[in-house]
């Protein structure tokens, strides 16, 4: 009898074990996800957080990595999913499908402040021909336009680890510009002045150019590997984004890190 039940609790416990779902994260991308000690903090880690909190069939772990090899372990199928990739399927064949968008990024130009070209009105990339930008590494942002720059050799780039590197090469005058994110750049600043890593007036010695795009952040999906939950997982994931965002969760989570709206 003692058997019968032992048994019995055994089935029972294998009937309702989680699936685990591992998803990797940008270590490297404040605020949105960054990687403290072997958690993934951040907007987009809390996003995700909070809409698989009722997904009660998964246990989905948040793993951090280098944006260029998460990136390639999505490719060869050996990770899941991956944030937060811009939508890029014909740069990223190997990323497919994506969630719905999660949040709204800004993509702006940065540069030292002696760069005379570079104000709001600027014509990008034209305008930066013979400057020497810093790009973090795995990022295809900049457009078309600008990777044929560098291609004919008319814009020089360097890859960088992270905003803070780029941040500080661009004040050091090693590197003249970077894109990316807004709110990335200017939440990166704030920090490394409160690190006395900056002093507030090495903020004069930066300035933001044209607007270039705005994009948005996704739960991207390997198109390859073997995951047989996968399409009940990106059903279910949409939906309770969907029901985050229709209450406001998504606001909620943003002014946490970069506080209220004044609007």
């Amino acid at each position: 009898m003692r058997l019968w039940i032992c048994l019995l609790l055994v089935f029972c416990t294998t009937i309702h074990a989680k699936i685990r779902v591992e998803i990797l994260a940008d270590s490297a991308y404040p605020p949105y996800s960054w990687q403290e000690g072997d958690d993934v903090k951040g907007i987009y880690a809390d996003i995700i957080r909070e809409v698989t909190a009722p997904m009660s069939d998964y246990e989905v772990v948040l793993k951090p990595m280098p944006w260029r090899r998460g990136l390639s372990m999505v490719e060869q199928g050996s990770a899941f999913a991956i944030f937060p990739p811009y939508y890029l399927p014909d740069a990223r064949p190997y990323i497919w499908p994506y969630s719905q968008p999660m949040l709204d990024e800004e993509l702006v130009v940065m540069c030292g402040a002696s760069v005379a070209a570079n104000t709001p009105q600027a014509k990008f990339p034209l305008d930066y021909h013979g400057l020497r930008f810093g790009m973090n590494a795995g990022f295809s942002i900049g457009g078309d336009a600008f990777w044929q720059a560098v291609k004919e050799k008319q814009i020089d780039v360097e890859e960088v680890k992270s905003n803070r590197e780029n941040l500080l090469k661009i004040v050091r005058g090693r590197v003249d510009c970077t894109v990316n994110d807004r709110l990335s750049l200017l939440y990166e600043l704030l920090n490394m002045i409160k690190g006395d890593q900056l002093a507030v007036a090495d903020m004069s010695l930066l300035k933001q150019g044209p607007v270039l795009s705005k994009e948005q952040g996704f739960l991207g999906y390997s198109r390859k590997g073997e995951y047989p939950y996968k399409q009940a997982f990106i059903e279910q994931f949409d939906k309770e984004l969907y029901q985050l965002k229709k209450r406001d969760g998504v606001k909620v989570i943003v002014e946490r890190y970069l506080g209220k709206s004044p609007r």
